[in-house]
Parts: structure tokens; sequence; C-alpha cells
């Protein structure tokens, strides 16, 4: 069954209750500190190192690599050698400063996602086919698959799996989804503009009058598919932050391939164009006669693809778009009827599509793919160069300060080629505590060094067919940073909260901050007590997947635990 989980829906917070202590315990000794370190997150950089004619260079050691943060060298914490580019059997390089356990998350993660608004079903078709043979080949041992297609909402297909002939499957049911170009629509209106032009060359001496009722409809109709497509792409990019947000409790490396038609850099560009071309010369349309020029520099974007990539770099996922590159080309060239104008205009407007996409590959460490009868062999690549490849990390000296930082790695020899995501956006830690509570509602990933449970108080139904879900939330008081005062210590939590549905949907994610404030003369044995926060959920009935991020305001510690639950007349945690 199809799943969706973008969409929001009416789950709320009611209310939540203050603190109280619950299962109070005396602990056997006093502990000696009650704080935990903050950690330096590391920044890791895939790095795909290849001699002149593309074949992956093994043997490479961390001697042979510089990195840089905003053109100033930084110190190389950890080093990997994959074992596609390693000459030993074992995957990480002896040069290495630390041990195979304390190495970064290695595991491939990749996307397989569909553009069902703006893909045809025969590019789709033939995309499906060379990636069935994709997934049916070698790869990498530590590759996770999920296939998401997007129509309007994204829609999670298959789940991450490390069973290929599983995802095949769930790949052979995305034939018999619908999909939609917005060539189609675009198509329409120059055919239109065609016939306006051959109806006026008949008429006659009223050529004028007949360009004119065409025109002014068809200018309507234009800023009306410029407008909606606008909103459809940055709704379309918004969803795919939505996505990688998603991916931020994965430890590992992600790649998304990206499967469409391609993208409007300018949405309604060529139609403009075209519409000036055609009608400019009606007296009436005099005004209007700059309206391509203007249209496409206020519906250029540009900065949201831009934006989009440094999001993407900063989650540590590469893009890889497969597209019908150079598809415009060949539909301007074909159609006979067009002027050679015409076909200039939509071989450029397919080309500054192109070239934004493949500027957001080559930002994120990704690249480019043809839907084209030479797609296996260019899957075929990238199936080798996901299993062949150096990565490096490095500590930065700042923590969460929202800035992108520039990257670049240097190899010390000649005649090489090096490929990497050329930045990162560092990621302040409330967000990252957000990325990650979301990640838990999504996938069910959850990290708890905090050691927090979260249950669930008894469902009540309203009503309105809705239910009252009270969700308990224990917050060891041992694991948190208290701070001293004359008459207590004060520790400070944030809870974060959203709810996964049956369909997929997510809540809107809710945050609470609290005092956890201890007094002195109970220190010794509030450390082996909890604190218990009860947030009250309004919730639809059916299967629900609470997550909950807790993170600890003064020592930037996080953890996240998930809840699953049947709500109704069964309802109640699963087993």
């Amino acid at each position: 069954m199809t799943k969706t989980f973008c969409r929001v829906i009416g789950l709320g917070l009611a209310t939540a209750i203050g603190v109280a202590a619950v299962g109070a315990q005396e602990p056997d000794q006093p502990q000696a500190t009650f704080f935990a370190p903050l950690e330096v997150p590391l920044v890791s950089v895939e790095v795909y190192v290849s001699d002149r004619v593309g074949r992956p260079m093994p043997g490479l050691t961390l001697e042979d690599f510089e990195v840089f943060e905003d053109g100033k060298p930084v110190s190389i914490s950890h080093f990997y050698a994959a074992l596609g580019v390693t000459e030993s059997s074992g995957g990480f390089a002896e040069s290495s400063r630390e041990s195979e356990e304390s190495e970064p998350g290695q595991d491939l993660y990749l996307i397989i996602y569909f553009d069902d608004t703006n893909l045809s079903r025969g590019q789709r078709q033939s995309a499906i086919e060379h990636l069935r043979g994709f997934l049916t080949s070698e790869l990498a041992p530590d590759l996770r698959v999920m296939l998401v297609r997007y129509d309007g909402h994204l829609n999670i297909e298959q789940a991450f799996t490390e069973d290929t002939d599983q995802a095949v499957r769930a790949l052979d049911s995305l034939q018999r989804s619908a999909s939609l170009s917005r060539r189609l629509e675009e198509n329409r209106m120059l055919r239109e503009m065609e016939n306006a032009a051959a109806a006026a060359a008949r008429s006659g001496s009223s050529s004028a009058m007949v360009l004119e009722s065409a025109g002014s409809s068809l200018l309507q109709q234009i800023d009306s598919y410029a407008d909606q497509t606008v909103h459809r792409t940055q709704t379309s990019l918004a969803n795919q932050k939505q996505l990688i947000r998603s991916l931020s409790g994965l430890s590992g490396r992600k790649a998304l391939l990206l499967v469409s038609d391609g993208v409007e850099a300018r949405p309604g560009e060529l139609l403009y164009r075209a519409w000036g071309e055609t009608f400019g010369s009606v007296p009436a349309f005099r005004v209007d006669s700059q309206r391509a020029f203007l249209m496409a520099v206020r519906n250029d974007l540009g900065n949201e693809f831009d934006d989009l990539a440094r999001f993407a770099n900063g989650h540590r996922v590469s893009y890889y778009n497969l597209s019908a590159m150079g598809a415009g080309q060949a539909r301007a060239m074909s159609a006979e009827s067009r002027s050679m104008d015409e076909q200039g205009l939509a071989i450029a407007q397919g080309m500054s599509g192109e070239v934004m996409l493949g500027n957001m590959a080559g930002t994120t460490g990704g690249r480019t793919l043809v839907n084209s009868p030479a797609l296996a062999g260019q899957l075929d690549e990238v199936a080798v160069e996901l299993a062949s490849y150096y990565s490096l990390a490095f500590e930065p000296a700042h923590v969460g300060d929202g800035k992108y930082h520039r990257l670049e790695v240097r190899v010390k020899q000649d005649g090489v080629r090096v490929r990497h995501r050329k930045g990162y956006l560092d990621i302040p830690q409330t967000e990252r505590m957000t990325d990650r509570t979301l990640s838990a509602a999504v996938h069910g990933v959850a990290d708890n060094p905090l050691g927090i449970s979260v249950s669930n108080g008894d469902i009540t139904p309203r009503d309105d067919g809705t239910y009252l879900l009270p969700v308990i939330i224990i917050v060891p008081i041992g694991q948190l940073f208290l701070i001293p005062s004359e008459e207590e210590h004060q520790g400070r939590i944030s809870i974060l909260l959203t709810v996964r549905d049956q369909r997929g949907d997510l809540s809107p994610l809710q945050r609470r901050e609290y005092p956890v404030p201890v007094r002195n003369a109970d220190l010794t044995a509030a450390l082996g007590q909890s604190a218990g926060f009860t947030l009250r959920l309004v919730v639809r009935p059916g299967r629900q997947r609470i997550a909950v991020g807790v993170r600890d305001e003064i020592a930037r510690t996080e953890s996240v635990a998930t809840l699953e639950l049947f709500v109704g007349e069964t309802g109640g945690a699963d087993s």
C-alpha cells in the first residue's frame, strides 16, 4: 500500500503536565559528575579518485590527501578506504589513526526518487527497466535501498531494505502508478500559438483581431502555468528537504537518485518568449512585449536549487540526477512546424534546466545520468564508484554555527580526477535534534544515550471520533547536567515530539522546554530518580509511531526514542 509521510494532519499537543519524580531509588553511591561532555560532530567527506580514463585509483593512503575548509587546511582525524580501492582484503587502511570500530559509519543508503509530477510515462518506464538491472547487479554489500514516489506528496513505496529483490518488486509496482509531465501542457500551448499564427495568416486584413483574441487568452494561460509550475517546484524542493532531514538519524553515506524529465530553470520562460514572437507585433500587446524577460527573472529558481544543494551537503546526501537530458533539444528539432527561433528557445530552456541539475549534482559530489540507451553503462559506473571511494573526516573548530563552509580535497598525485561535495552546512544543534526526531518518526531509527523511555497512559475516545492519547516521557535525572546554585541544582531539557500515522502522515513537530530543579538536600536521592513528563495528544484511530526527542540543553546531549501503538478498540503499545 502506498504510504505518504509529508502531509500535515490534525494531530496536536493538548496539554503538558509539570515534572514529577517517579521510580525513586536510593543509589548505591553518589555519582561524582552530573554531566556528559559535548561531542564535536565529525565532518565526513566521501572522495572519488580516478585516473585519466575514469578508473578508480586504488592504494591511496591518508598521507596522499589534503583537506581544506574555507581555504584553510584541517587535520584529517579519520580515514577509510572502501574495498573497491584498497589492495588488502580489509576495508580500513592501516594508516588510520582509529580502529575499525571507531570509524564513521560507512553504510550506504540509496534513495530512488521518482518525481511523478514531472515525469512522462515513457521516460519512467525506461528508467525502471535500467534500474531493475542495476539493482540485480553486483552492488556494495552495505547497501540499503528505499523507493520514493512524489505525486504532490512523498510516498514511501519501499522502506529501506537490504533485500534488493524486494526493492525490484517495489520498483515493478511503480509501473502501475500515474505520472504527469509538464511537457504536455507546455506543448499544448505552443501548438495553440502555432495554430493562431496560421489562422492569422489565412485571415488577411483581420489578422490583428485574430491574434489579439488568441494572444489574450494564451497569455492568461501562460501566467497560470508559470505560477503553478513555480509553486509546484518549490513544493517539490521543500518535500525533498523534508526527506533529507529524515535521513539525519542514519549513520552513513546517502545517495539520492532523482528520476525526472528535468526541470525548468525559469518556469514559463520558453512559453513567454514564444508568445512574444507570435503576438508581440499586435498593438494591443505592446505593453506586454517585455513580459518574457520580466517573468523569467521573477521566476528564476536558481537560488532555491542552490539552497537545496547546500542543505543536502549539510546532511551528507549526494544527488544523482537521472533525467531526459537532450530530450528538450530532440523535441524541439523534431517539430517541423516550429521556426528556428522556437527550436533555439526550446534547446536553451532544456539546457538551462539541465545545467541547474548538473550543478546540484556536482556540488553534492554526485553526477548527472542521461535516460538513454546508454544508461545501463552509466549505472554500472555508479555501482563501481559507490563501492570505490575514500572517506575522510575531521573535527571542525566550530559546532552548529549555521554557516555554509567550503570544502576542497587535494590528492598528492599527478593525473588524477577528484570528486567530492563542495561544502557543507554546519547545522545548528537544535535543528539536528529536530532532524533526528523526524528520522525516528519516519524510519524508526533512534539513539538513546540519556536512557529515556516513552509509554502511553489510558487512551480515551472523544465524541468526534478521535482519541486522547497521554504520552509519558521518563528522563533519568542522573544522566542530566545539573548546575549547582545556593539552594538547588538546576537542569534544563527540551522535548520534541511528532507522530506518524498508518498513512504515513506526520503531525507538526511540537517543542517544549522544561526546567529540572533538584533541591541540594535531595540531590543524592534524585540521582537515582527520573523526571516524568506527560504530553496529551489528540490522534485519529489507527497505527501510530510516536517519536520523542529529549535534549539536555546544558550538556547538549540528545536522545531519541519511539513508541509504536495502535489507537482504537484494541489500542495500546505494540508488544
